[in-house]
C-alpha cells in the first residue's frame, strides 16, 4: 500500500485485491480501469487497486476521446498503453512524468550543455558561459538557466570531468596542491595569509571528492584562466588573491 498526496488528502493504491478488501471489506465487485467510472475503485494492468479520480472527455487531434485519470497517471480509454501500479510523478500528464523533475534526472547530456561546461570548467562567468553556448542574448533567462542547469548532477560531473582534464594538462595533482599549500605555509609571512592560501587550495583540492561537487563548481567557477595559471605561480600571494575573488 502507498498513497499520494494531493490538495491534503490522501489517495492511496493497493498492492492487491486481499490487502484492498482489509480496508473496504464490503465494497463491491472492482473491474478494470477502462471499464470503471469517477470514484470506482479499479484494477490496474498490473492487479493493484487504485481509484478514479476523474473520469471526462477531452478533444484529441479533433476527435472526442475519454479518459482517466488515477494516481498512477492520466490515460485515454482508447490507448493500448497499460496502467502500472505506481505513482506518477504528474498525475495530470499522459507521461506521467513531471518535465521538471524529468529535466534534473537525465542522464545523457546535449552537445550544448558539454560546451555549457567547458566554458564553467575553464574559468568563464556562469551567464556569459550559458551565452556562448545557447542561442539567447536574454541574460535574465541566461541566469536562471544557467542556474538549474549548474544544480543538476550531470552537468556538475561533466563540469568536474572537464576540471580534472585542465588540472592534469597542467599538471595540477592533488600531491601537487599538498606540496603547494606546504610551500605557502612555509613562505608566507603573516598568518592570516597562509590561512587564506590554505584555505583557498583547500577548496580546490575539493574538486577530488565527489560528495561536494555543487560548492566545488561554486568556489572553482569564480576563478579566471589568469587565476587559474596563478596557482602554478611561485609567489603565495598569487594564491591568496584567488581567495580575495572568491569572497
Amino acid at each position: 500500500m502507498d498513497f499520494k498526496e494531493i490538495k491534503g488528502k490522501k489517495h492511496y493504491i493497493y498492492d492487491n485485491e486481499g490487502e484492498f478488501r482489509l480496508h473496504f471489506p464490503s465494497y463491491g465487485t472492482i473491474s478494470s480501469w477502462r471499464s470503471s467510472e469517477e470514484g470506482d475503485w479499479a484494477f490496474s494492468d498490473d492487479g493493484c487497486i487504485c481509484q478514479i479520480l476523474k473520469k471526462a472527455v477531452m478533444v484529441d487531434n479533433g476527435k472526442n476521446t475519454d479518459y482517466i485519470r488515477t494516481i498512477c497517471g492520466t490515460f485515454r480509454l482508447t490507448s493500448k498503453k497499460k496502467m502500472i501500479g505506481e505513482i506518477a510523478e504528474n498525475i495530470y500528464t499522459f507521461s506521467g512524468t513531471n518535465n521538471y523533475q524529468r529535466f534534473y534526472k537525465k542522464s545523457n547530456y546535449t552537445t550544448r550543455e558539454l560546451l555549457f561546461a567547458r566554458y564553467i570548467a575553464n574559468g568563464e562567468d556562469v551567464v556569459k558561459s550559458y551565452l556562448r553556448a545557447y542561442p539567447t542574448n536574454n541574460e535574465v533567462t541566461a541566469k536562471r538557466s544557467a542556474g538549474e542547469l549548474l544544480k543538476t548532477k550531470r552537468i556538475q560531473n561533466m563540469v568536474d570531468v572537464e576540471i580534472q582534464k585542465i588540472l592534469e594538462e597542467e599538471g595540477i595533482t592533488p600531491g601537487y596542491l599538498l606540496k603547494r599549500m606546504k610551500d605557502i605555509a612555509d613562505l608566507a609571512e603573516r598568518d592570516s595569509d597562509k590561512l587564506r592560501s590554505l584555505e583557498t587550495l583547500s577548496k580546490i583540492a575539493g574538486l577530488f571528492n565527489n560528495e561536494k561537487k555543487q560548492e566545488q563548481l561554486t568556489v572553482w567557477a569564480g576563478f579566471s584562466p589568469e587565476q587559474i595559471e596563478s596557482i602554478k605561480g611561485k609567489e603565495p600571494k598569487l594564491i591568496g588573491h584567488a581567495k580575495r575573488r572568491e569572497d
